[in-house]
């Protein structure tokens, strides 16, 4: 494991050598034992509760989704021997087999590795797979399992280089991104009909899975001319977006939108947001009257807003990291429309395939698109960009090819916080007397144990396997600050350590006495 430090707050400040007693360091990684200095009180965690309420459903037929209520730190998942560490109360289990019930057992874990007793679940994922999603829409649905998924006759991407890649997902793959931003457009525009049989006129139905706890997703219906523009964080004019988080999903729309009064009645949904490596399927349903959100068929969000445009273009948006893995599109059939967008940072020569050419210059809040004449020569640079729609069968440009990437679920970093029992914290100086909570959250798997040092000198040493391999958390102790020096800075650092014995991952804060 890669050495990294989070380090807040050190610039410049001189640290100074606490009266506390030093542990021994140097632990072998099988032999770390609990330890703490005088003046250190580990506060005692509660005994991991059995989880409860175990329910299943499948987005396909060889794969189950299994959720419970509960709210450890962790779960450890088993099913057909195979052995799995969640950090939230759901999992997803791909590559089964359809017509074969399976087994699983869920077990609570504890922040220092303690499990709880199982709750179990058995389920056919043939039994509960529901495949009529794919009935509302126009055409296939696109499905990012390869290298070739992005055809760039059907999408244009914006992303950094090596963004994007390719996860494992039993026997298929799915799109990994792994950057702070990737943008996809479609090429595939959506025109809004007579209304179905549950009222929408269009819609759009996305499949995707969180990374980490910061994961966001946007999905954005574009009118036209702005499915030619890059992606920014301002909502352009007439749009609206499906915008899910970890903490739930709403509805964003262009407040100059003409606002209906409908009434919609929500779903029973336990969950309404990203779930970190579980895939789940939005639908972003249009009505005459409304803009409605479904997850997983359930409706989690809606606004009472009229879209004005009856053509407009989906765009996709990942922040901070996710898994994309469907794409669909329902109302009246639209053909799809290979488009490549060039800057005009220089001098440009029409591809021979042109079918037509447009300049679009964004300018103070307004788009305007005026025709290119489709002749013989080259477009000067300027400020502006030029749109080139080429035949059906052209494929615009090139899109990369996707690389595999290594499975498992990814974590975020350790942090350490700090705060004396009066409420005071950082960067205000604490009071030089009483006691201080500090309280480290691991967000790594598969660790053995945790060290605090204060001012590089050990005053803690906790195991966290203590029946297996040690998952996120949350740990807290009791600093006494008469063992410290009065107006003075501390350092403090955690260092995570993981189980095969490679280097620790590390977080550090200061604090003042005041």
């Amino acid at each position: 494991m890669d050495r990294r430090t989070l380090a807040g707050g050190l610039g410049g400040l001189a640290l100074v050598v606490a009266a506390v007693v030093v542990l021994r360091a140097g632990d072998a990684p099988d032999t770390l034992k609990k330890e703490t200095a005088d003046g250190v009180e580990v506060v005692a965690l509660q005994e991991p509760m059995k989880p409860s309420n175990a329910r299943a459903q499948a987005l396909d037929v060889d794969a189950l989704q299994i959720a419970w209520n509960g709210s450890a730190p962790a779960y450890e998942v088993r099913w057909n021997g195979n052995e799995q560490l969640v950090p939230g109360p759901e999992v997803e289990l791909p590559g089964l087999s359809p017509d074969t019930q399976t087994e699983v057992e869920i077990r609570a874990v504890s922040a220092t590795g303690k499990r709880s007793e199982p709750l179990k679940i058995a389920a056919t994922p043939k039994d509960v797979y529901n495949g009529k999603w794919e009935d509302q829409l126009v055409g296939q649905a696109d499905r990012f399992d390869g290298p070739e998924a992005l055809d760039p006759r059907k999408w244009r991407v914006e992303a950094e280089p090596e963004c994007l890649g390719l996860k494992p997902f039993g026997q298929s793959k799915r799109i990994d991104v792994d950057c702070p931003m990737a943008a996809f457009q479609s090429n595939t525009p959506i025109r809004f009909g007579v209304p179905a049989s549950d009222g929408a006129t269009g819609r759009a139905i996305i499949s995707v899975a969180g990374a980490v706890e910061s994961s966001h997703v946007r999905l954005t219906l574009l009118p036209d001319p702005w499915q030619y523009l890059k992606e920014t964080d301002a909502q352009p004019k007439g749009a609206v977006s499906l915008d899910i988080t970890t903490q739930g999903t709403r509805i964003i729309a262009d407040p100059e939108l003409p606002r209906t009064g409908k009434q919609i009645d929500l779903g029973d949904a336990p969950m309404t947001g990203l779930v970190a490596g579980v895939r789940h399927r939005w639908e972003m349903r249009v009505l005459p009257e409304a803009v409605v959100a479904l997850r997983d068929g359930v409706v989690v969000a809606y606004d009472p807003v009229a879209i004005r445009e009856r053509l407009v273009h989906p765009r996709i948006r990942i922040d901070g990291g996710g898994f994309l893995d469907a794409f669909g599109v329902g109302g009246v059939p639209e053909r799809v429309v290979p488009t490549e967008v060039i800057p005009l940072d220089k001098d440009v020569e029409l591809p021979q395939d042109v079918v037509a050419a447009k300049l679009v210059k964004p300018d103070a809040g307004q788009v305007t698109v005026s025709d290119v004449p489709i002749s013989p020569g080259k477009i000067a640079a300027q400020e502006a960009q030029l749109v080139v729609i080429r035949k059906p069968e052209s494929r615009p440009g090139t899109l990369p090819r996707l690389a595999d990437r290594p499975g498992g679920i990814k974590t975020g970093a350790p942090r350490l916080h700090v705060m004396h029992e009066d409420g005071t914290k950082p960067p205000q100086p604490l009071p030089g007397n009483g006691r201080v909570l500090i309280t480290a959250e691991v967000n790594a798997i598969g660790h053995r144990g945790i060290e605090l040092e204060l001012d590089g000198r050990r005053i803690v040493a906790l195991p966290t396997n203590e029946q297996g391999p040690g998952v996120p958390g949350r740990h807290e102790f009791w600093l006494d600050t008469r063992t410290l020096t009065p107006a003075a800075h501390a350092r403090l650092k955690l260092s995570v350590l993981p189980a095969d014995g490679g280097e620790p991952v590390i977080a550090e804060t200061v604090f003042e006495l005041g």
